[in-house]
């Protein structure tokens, strides 16, 4: 009964943050203004994805969430908040936070599960992957609909796959709870957004997924498969990025050049058409790695390279009419 009260909370909490950013957004100077590098031609209350953040805090409370999950979770989604959202921080200092509330979490946990040295030495990888993932999610975070989505079906993936592996249940209804706040949010933001998560809710959902993915690993193909619960964004983001290294463009200058961009703006396909085409590729790719688990670690990575070359080849093409 408790669990069911807690998703129903969550969903009203995020429900709630994106109600009072388009009641208030404007007048607390919370507005994403559009320019040549946006997806949408009005200005938009962003930031609601300060009712995902509550919804997160609350949830950890009843389920007694451990600190270093939550703790350091709060203060990305603060700092995103002040230095995303309402003012400005320079790339060096968001990175420093990310870092900092990264290592937290590794170092905390490690003491927890006593791995001892072994996991030290993956402290450094670990933290360049939860800031990768929290930065790459907030890339991403480009049109109607998709972060919303992207958070919906890859915390239910990852609950129901610490279903499978037996994790602890307050995990896993804590997954279900983010899912529920991310449909919450949906509410007012798909098909046709009123108001934008803004960097404390991309953010937040990023870095959340990957110490998550982490916590709940039992073993690396455990990771691999619960990494691949984001697959599109991961490649989309990457495979985007060697396209700028290679023309030679600043990657911290924003862009309009990721395929989920070029779908929305180029080829004039509705935001909702390719929100929904990320998630249901997102969840096919979730759902093909954990049915191929028992085949070994070998079928997990075919899978990747499968679904990898199935993009950049549908990518390539995109980009050659359109770039």
């Amino acid at each position: 009964m408790k669990e069911i009260i807690l998703i129903f909370l969550s969903f009203f909490l995020g429900l709630a943050g994106a109600w009072a950013l388009i009641w208030f957004g404007e007048r607390i100077g919370m507005m994403d203004l559009p320019n040549e590098r946006s997806s949408h031609n009005k200005k938009i209350c962003k930031g609601a994805g300060i009712g995902l953040l509550f919804a997160i805090l609350v949830v950890s409370f009843f389920l007694k969430i451990a600190h270093f999950l939550w703790l350091p979770s709060l203060a990305v989604s603060v700092a995103s908040l002040w230095g995303g959202d309402r003012y400005k921080l320079t790339v060096k200092q968001r990175l420093f936070v990310h870092f900092g509330c990264s290592l937290y979490f590794l170092l905390f946990l490690s003491e927890t599960i006593k791995m001892g040295g072994a996991f030290y030495l993956l402290c450094i990888p670990l933290a360049v992957f939860i800031v990768g993932t929290s930065n790459f999610y907030n890339f991403m975070d480009g049109i109607d609909g998709i972060a919303g989505i992207a958070g919906l079906i890859g915390f239910l993936l990852l609950a129901n796959y610490g279903k499978c592996i037996n994790a602890d249940p307050n995990y896993i209804t804590f997954c279900v709870c983010i899912s529920a706040s991310c449909i919450g949010f949906l509410f007012f933001n798909f098909p046709k957004a009123k108001v934008f998560l803004g960097d404390v809710g991309s953010i937040l959902i990023g870095f959340i997924f990957s110490c998550l993915t982490i916590l709940l690993a039992h073993s690396a193909m455990d990771f691999l498969i619960m990494s691949g619960f984001i697959f599109p964004f991961y490649i989309d983001e990457i495979s985007t990025m060697v396209v700028r290294i290679k023309d030679k463009e600043p990657l911290i200058i924003a862009h309009r050049r990721h395929i989920y961009q070029l779908l929305a703006n180029e080829m004039k396909t509705p935001h909702w058409l390719v929100s929904v085409g990320y998630g249901i590729f997102q969840a096919i790719v979730g759902l093909s790695l954990m049915a191929v688990k028992p085949l070994g670690i070998s079928a997990i990575f075919t899978t990747y390279f499968i679904y990898s070359i199935l993009f950049i080849v549908i990518s390539l093409f995109i980009r050659f009419r359109f770039c």
